[in-house]
């Protein structure tokens, strides 16, 4: 078997455990091959027992079915025999992914899939990133996610965490400054006030934000990606232009929320991240800006680098 395993497959492999799970055209971006050799290099993975491939209804016109990848249970021993996923790092394979969070996780993989190509067109940048499923800033021994942050209930006395979908940072190597973010993907199934007073709705989560703001919290991110960071943005990307809306009225009446910028997956998939699709601190009718500033903000798509 570890013959017919090439530099390719592990590539491969090793985009599954980062990601969760991908699809074929997922696939053929990060990896930069066309969809034809990743379709039958996974049949390959798959005959091998490492990976399981289910077929998706991506919906649209008829036919239009889609292969999402997940790591096997032996494909999980690989990776971590090859040191792709550490002895302690959690993986959700296929007999553990939920389907009502697919729809979810692979617009987060998406988002920084976009991500990356902003660093391959503009060399003069770079990108890390972290989720909650990333292995290449795993500290493998750790207690909790890397992501994870704690807060305090002022009502009670009870503690409670918040699991951000992604953070990242981009750097000017020419002056060697990076501007951290904090991702929120929205599908439109979260309570935006809950009148239960449960710190699981969306106007906690910016409550929490502006907290981790204030206190300098997010600071502990130096660490990890081994930069300085000044202050943070917190990007809510959301799956339709209604929700935008709604979540942008909610922010309008949360000041101070200038570090929220937001904006939805239609402008994403149109237009890239780096490109002035974003509305900071909610206020729709002000300029789109662009995460990287006036004078970076470009158009950088990937759906047409898909062979």
């Amino acid at each position: 078997m570890a013959s017919k395993i090439t530099n390719g497959d592990i590539k491969l492999l090793s985009a599954i455990a980062e990601y969760k799970f991908l699809t074929v055209k997922q696939h053929a971006v990060i990896t930069q091959r066309s969809m034809q050799v990743i379709r039958r290099r996974l049949r390959s993975l798959r005959d091998e027992c490492l990976i399981s491939l289910k077929e998706r209804d991506f919906g649209g016109t008829s036919g239009r079915l889609e292969y999402i990848s997940f790591l096997s249970e032996k494909g999980l021993e690989l990776a971590r025999g090859k040191e792709i996923l550490s002895a302690h790092a959690k993986y959700i394979t296929d007999k553990t992914a939920e389907s009502i969070f697919i729809d979810h996780d692979l617009l987060v993989n998406w988002f920084f899939i976009h991500l990356i190509q902003i660093e391959r067109e503009n060399p003069r940048l770079s990108t890390q990133h972290l989720t909650i499923s990333s292995h290449k800033l795993n500290s493998g021994n750790a207690e909790k996610p890397l992501l994870m942050e704690r807060f305090s209930n002022d009502q009670s006395s009870d503690n409670y965490t918040m699991i951000p979908d992604g953070v990242f940072i981009i750097t000017n190597k020419e002056s060697e400054n990076s501007l951290l973010f904090f991702l929120e993907v929205d599908m439109g199934t979260e309570t935006l006030v809950n009148s239960k007073g449960k710190p699981t709705d969306v106007r906690q989560k910016i409550i929490n934000y502006q907290a981790l703001f204030g206190t300098g919290k997010y600071k502990r991110y130096e660490k990890i990606f081994k930069v300085n960071l000044n202050g943070f943005r917190l990007l809510f990307l959301s799956n339709t232009t209604a929700r935008l809306n709604t979540l942008c009225r909610l922010v309008r009446e949360m000041p101070p929320t200038d570090f929220v910028w937001l904006a939805d997956q239609d402008q994403m998939f149109s237009n890239g991240l780096s490109a002035e699709i974003w509305v900071r601190g909610g206020k729709g009718n002000d300029k789109l800006l662009s995460i990287l500033g006036h004078k970076l903000a470009s158009k950088i798509t990937v759906t047409d680098k898909i062979r």
